[in-house]
């Protein structure tokens, strides 16, 4: 979460959001426009902070949509073991991480079990596998996407 922040927290979300879409094939800021229209939120009405807060909050909690094209409630949270849900698990456990990473002190380390960490580099996540002889020093970073989602999912 950025708090005090919701620009760049709506900035965050985009970019770990990237190309995905809705159910109904929508971005996640065209169904903002949708629920701004259908609900009546305007800018004008409720000011420019609420509104970058109400949008943050909306964008927080918008679902995209699984390879079928239906909302995937069990992808996001990493419940499901297909593997066509594998890509929507990652993003939600990255975007996740990264919230909780983000807004802690610089060096802040989250313990993601015995042999794998993670941190906020000031722009993204990143992951490493800690030495097998020595757990306080990097063995080497890796990429959540390749094997290792599938090897630690459980553990995460």
């Amino acid at each position: 979460m950025c708090f005090k922040d919701p620009e760049k927290g709506i900035a965050i979300l985009l970019e770990m959001i990237g190309d995905l879409k809705s159910a109904h094939g929508h971005t996640p800021l065209e169904d903002f426009e949708h629920f701004c229209t259908y609900s009546g939120l305007s800018e004008n009405d409720v000011g420019s902070l609420a509104f970058l807060w109400a949008k943050y909050g909306y964008l927080s909690a918008w679902k995209p949509a699984d390879e079928t094209g239906q909302n995937s409630k069990a992808a996001l949270k990493g419940m499901s073991h297909r593997t066509e849900d594998d890509d929507v698990a990652v993003w939600a456990f990255k975007l996740q991480v990264g919230m909780l990473l983000r807004d802690l002190p610089p060096g802040t380390v989250a313990e993601l079990d015995d042999v794998c960490i993670a941190w906020w580099n000031g722009n993204d996540l990143v992951f490493a596998h800690l030495r097998d002889d020595d757990p306080d020093r990097i063995e080497e970073e890796f990429d959540l996407n390749d094997c290792e989602w599938q090897d630690r999912r459980e553990g995460f």
